[in-house]
């Protein structure tokens, strides 16, 4: 899936759920004054703050580069050793945060741990190597800028983001070289949420994370480091459900 499609398909997604979920907010209003309602039959005023927890799954789908360390040869070796493919996968996890509701406006700052399966692998030295790259999991610590309309919030969403990357290179199935690192990065995104009771929420969200370069030691499988050394980094788009339980 190219990134062009993802970002349509998410689009839409954000767009079916935004419509989907104003619904239960219409039918209140026939509660309200307009309707013959009194302010005192009104349903509770719903407020955003407070912590929450919860758990999510989406997609991802981004793409990775790299190469070894090559003083004096660096175009050379990418040319033969690069590794830049893309990488896909989904993400699964759970999210911890605080939100507080000033009028319309709610501030909040949210930490989030997800497992992820996205993978993609590579050809080297015209296709006698093949180079593996996995992404083992993320976390991420963001703050949340929101605007509240009732029950539905409309936030923005920023801060720093850590995964871990793994690499491994073969020849054929037999994996002779391994080794990964954690990555520290940033990631921003928006989203949508929307309260079904006084507790419950679900939402949508897009998020983009970056994780900048760091070096990776590939080890000689079954012997140990052999001091091959490469500058590798990555970078994701991910789409996502989530619901939580608010306190």
């Amino acid at each position: 899936m190219t990134k062009v499609a993802f970002l349509a398909r998410a689009a839409a997604a954000a767009g079916l759920l935004a419509a989907v979920m104003a619904q239960p907010a219409s039918a209140a209003d026939l509660f309200g004054r307009d309707y013959g309602g009194s302010i005192k039959d009104a349903p509770y005023a719903f407020s955003w703050t407070g912590v929450y927890v919860g758990a999510h799954a989406g997609l991802m789908t981004g793409n990775t580069q790299g190469g070894p360390n090559c003083p004096g040869a660096q175009p050379f070796c990418n040319a033969l050793f690069g590794t830049d493919y893309d990488m896909n996968g989904g993400l699964f996890g759970g999210h911890i945060g605080y939100n507080y509701q000033m009028g319309s406006t709610v501030l909040g700052i949210e930490a989030s741990y997800s497992g992820s399966n996205a993978q993609g692998d590579g050809s080297l030295l015209f296709g006698f190597l093949n180079s593996r790259r996995e992404l083992d999991w993320l976390a991420t610590v963001t703050g949340r800028l929101g605007y509240a309309m009732g029950r539905s919030l409309v936030y923005v969403k920023g801060g720093v983001a850590w995964g871990d990357l793994q690499t491994d290179v073969s020849i054929g199935t037999v994996n002779i070289l391994s080794g990964g690192e954690t990555h520290v990065g940033w990631t921003a995104g928006l989203g949508f949420e929307h309260a079904l009771t006084n507790n419950v929420t679900v939402r949508i969200e897009y998020a983009h994370i970056d994780l900048d370069t760091e070096g990776h030691a590939l080890s000689l499988v079954g012997v140990g480091p052999i001091g091959v050394a490469s500058q590798v980094e990555a970078e994701f788009d991910t789409l996502s459900l989530g619901v939580s339980y608010k306190f």
